[in-house]
């Protein structure tokens, strides 16, 4: 119901759905609403997002920055790699293939698009080349180069004339956090029923556990089923027959591409067609498909043998549904996404057509009156835009001049009439008039016509009288600019390696990584969404830092997913304490916690940010570092004073159970020389620890790496004791850096120590074996607080770069 009182300029807005749509509407409706007092409110089942990949374009790219997204941390969440151009081969008929960059063709002569002089110079009888050849990305494209050169920006990614191949549920996930950190509302449960006021608006939402939620304005993002505007107002689903070819889709994961092409390939097949999408983890390979037809296990094997795939490679099958409802904006309920309007997958046009629809919704936002008037140009908007989407895809297929039944089938599809006057004049007047296009413009449609080899009679009119001289050579300069621009481009396998790490290194199938991954560093965090979100918050520092690996052995496990990042101080910029406030926050940190951290951090030298994922679940780090009144004492020996020093103050936390951290203090005991580090380690064992009978499968290990250091290193170790506040806990922890010696020195002393702690000796050697090269860290051992008895391995700290 739209409230007619003095509260109207801030609704309540509900939005139903946790898919792309759902979680895309709450974000930006609630950081663009919230400047008029709106809360805003989500609710969805508890379920895991839809998988599979997604091609956006560049209006997408441009709504991003729009959103004051950081694209690296973007890009790393969501999988994602570059979308510079598409592919097509044997689409129009065997053997042909042409490019539809994603950037324009050259620049505009007076006012006119680059296609007219090239058609001219084309109709003399002159060689100009493919139209797409006058893009750069086209260029990029093909040499396999991505929007930027090496260091800096290009005029490409400036003018965010690009796009992305996505993982779909990890760009949910992102829009979710996103969302979250905005001050959504998330309401967890199954909607049932939607409850009607008299004059047929929804005014609030019944839940499977009998809670409601109230709202003023409601956002059906509930896809296909579209509870609100087409179950409970009854808004009907128009199919569309031109676009609508295809009924069905079948989709499989396949490997990483190592090149990391920075385009998408579609390809014209007998049964259909098909596509290849290149993410950072793997490609996703789809084949489109009529069911009439072609059946699903002839659609299975016809998508097998196209990509390669093995045998049993599991597929997805789903029904594409393709239409749109006449009014997507009925009484209070606005339908964005499947629930308004689904063009297919061919085009990349489901996200433009959410950010299109989010805009469009806010510049009509209701603000009192005139409710109705606000509707209906809403309405008209979406319309021609859902009409651009969908003539997109129809000509797609009308100029198809396959002879299988799938295509003839396709070139009977009626087109929308617009698009047909569309075509009339193009081809007799030489020119395509799209007025007001936001999603298929003008140079959008000469880029596919002219791939399709279907060009006009004539020349455009204005630009066959003016007979411009020397034609041909201006046309060669722009397109051997398009060249050059390309060549400066970085490869796109090279800026994809520094985002997301090397190819082999998403597809993890062994709980132990290679050796040979060790150095490419922190993308090991990318092994979960946890893991990443750290790794991301510190890319978007633009810092550099420190990493380090660990390896824990305690009840016959191996856990071997830890991690420690390290920055200085100076990382955090003049304010240290509020930026590692809110990066404390963003990993879920309680409060009063991380305001105690940030006011530390004022006199502290470190910042370290840890993750791990063991038995008991995730489990993220920080500890605030006195570095430098350390090393000071240490080098002091005269100096006055028994008391421990306290080194690093700890919080750990699980980032999915609420609640203060676990704090650690981790003190130096003023104790310097092997043998006096040695003297202290005895008395821990001697009973001051608590360690009981764990205590000599806790101590031998150092003792043993001390007499190794003694014997074989070069430098100090240096020793700490941890100490839980409040709590019995009491550990060692021996840092063997600058020693210089490596893991493989103390290989055979630690894979007896693991032994002994019940770790298999298999496991206990492939984990030390690819870590054999890396330098030896520290080595910490005592009882945790389980009262099991572990010991802990840090090696090959390097330095990492920032985003």
């Amino acid at each position: 119901m739209m409230r007619h009182t003095a509260d109207t300029r801030a609704p309540r807005v509900v939005v139903v759905g946790g898919g792309l749509a759902g979680w895309m509407s709450a974000a930006y409706l609630r950081r663009v609403l919230r400047r008029i007092g709106s809360p805003v409110t989500l609710v969805a089942a508890a379920a895991a997002p839809e998988p599979g990949a997604l091609a956006t374009r560049p209006a997408f790219t441009r709504f991003l920055r729009g959103f004051a997204i950081d694209e690296a941390i973007f890009m790393r969440r969501c999988g994602a790699t570059y979308a510079l151009a598409n592919r097509y081969d044997g689409w129009f008929e065997e053997g042909a293939g042409h490019w539809h960059p994603y950037g324009e063709c050259g620049p505009r002569i007076d006012g006119l698009d680059l296609f007219h002089p090239w058609l001219k110079h084309r109709l003399d009888g002159e060689e100009a080349g493919a139209y797409a050849d006058y893009a750069p990305q086209t260029h990029m494209a093909a040499a396999g180069r991505g929007p930027a050169p090496e260091a800096g920006g290009s005029a490409v990614t400036e003018a965010g004339s690009y796009g992305y191949h996505l993982d779909r549920a990890g760009l949910v996930r992102f829009f979710r956090e996103i969302a979250l950190s905005e001050g959504v509302r998330a309401v967890t449960g199954r909607v049932v029923a939607a409850e009607t006021s008299p004059l047929g608006d929804v005014e609030s939402l019944a839940l499977e556990s009998g809670a409601s939620v109230a709202g003023d304005i409601f956002v059906d993002g509930t896809g296909a089923a579209a509870f609100l505007i087409g179950g409970t107002l009854g808004e009907p689903w128009i199919d569309d027959p031109a676009a609508g070819v295809c009924d069905r889709l079948a989709s499989l994961a396949l490997p990483p591409d190592p090149a990391r092409p920075p385009f998408a390939a579609y390809a014209g097949a007998p049964e259909g067609w098909t596509s290849r999408l290149p993410l950072a983890g793997r490609t996703e390979a789809s084949l489109a498909y009529r069911s009439e037809t072609t059946g699903p296990e002839a659609a299975e094997t016809a998508l097998r043998d196209a990509s390669g795939a093995a045998p049993g490679a599991a597929i997805r099958q789903r029904v594409l549904r393709t239409g749109r409802r006449r009014a997507p904006w009925l009484r209070n309920v606005v339908a964005i996404g499947a629930s308004a309007r689904d063009p297919g997958p061919l085009g990349g046009f489901e996200a433009d057509l959410i950010v299109c629809a989010l805009e469009a919704f806010v510049e009509h936002l209701p603000r009192g009156e005139g409710v109705a008037v606000l509707r209906q140009a809403y309405a008209r908007r979406m319309n021609d835009l859902a009409d651009e989407a969908f003539g997109a895809v129809a000509l797609h297929y009308a100029l198809g001049r396959r002879g299988e039944p799938f295509w003839a089938a396709a070139r009977a599809a009626p087109l929308p009439d617009a698009l047909a006057d569309r075509l009339d004049l193009y081809e007799i007047g030489g020119r395509v008039s799209v007025p007001e296009a936001r999603l298929f413009g003008e140079s959008d449609h000469y880029r596919l016509l002219a791939g399709a080899d279907l060009l006009p009679r004539r020349t455009f009119a204005p630009v066959d009288l003016a007979g411009p001289r020397g034609l041909g050579t201006f046309l060669a300069g722009i397109r051997a600019r398009a060249l050059q621009i390309a060549e400066t481009m970085a490869p796109h396998a090279l800026l994809m390696e520094r985002l997301h790490g090397p190819a082999e290194a998403a597809r993890a199938e062994v709980r132990v990584a290679p050796a040979a991954r060790a150095a490419a560093g922190p993308e090991a965090l990318r092994r979960s969404e946890d893991g990443a979100r750290l790794a991301d918050l510190i890319a978007g520092l633009g810092q550099p830092f420190g990493y380090e690996r660990s390896v824990k052995a305690s009840a016959g496990v191996l856990q071997t997913d830890r991690f420690l990042m390290s920055l200085h101080r100076t990382s955090l910029g003049p304010e240290p304490g509020p930026v590692l406030g809110a990066l404390a926050a963003k990993l879920g940190l309680a409060e009063a916690a991380r305001a105690e951290a940030a006011a530390l951090m004022a006199e502290a030298d470190l910042l370290h940010l840890g993750y791990e994922d063991g038995p008991a679940g995730p489990l993220y780090k920080l500890y605030v570092e006195w570095s430098a009144r350390t090393d000071a004492a240490f080098a002091d020996a005269d100096a006055p004073g028994d008391e421990p020093l306290l080194v690093h103050r700890a919080y750990k936390w699980d980032p999915h159970r609420p609640g203060p951290p676990v704090v650690t203090l981790y003190h130096w005991p003023r104790v310097r020389t092997p043998e006096a580090i040695a003297a202290r380690l005895s008395r821990l064992g001697a009973g001051e620890a608590g360690w009981g009978e764990a205590g000599p499968r806790v101590l031998a290990p150092a003792q043993a790496l001390l007499d190794l250091a003694r014997a074989r290193g070069r430098g100090q170790p240096h020793y700490l004791e941890a100490r839980e506040a409040p709590g019995p806990r009491l550990s060692y922890d021996l840092n063997l850096y600058a020693c210089g010696l490596a893991v493989a020195a103390a290989e055979p002393l630690l894979a007896g120590a693991f032994a002994d702690l019940g770790v298999p000796a298999p496991e206990a050697a492939a984990v030390l074996a690819e870590r054999r090269e890396e330098s030896l860290g520290h080595v910490a051992g005592g009882v945790g607080r389980d009262g099991r008895p572990f010991l802990t391995l840090y090696s090959g700290v390097a330095a990492g770069a920032g985003a």
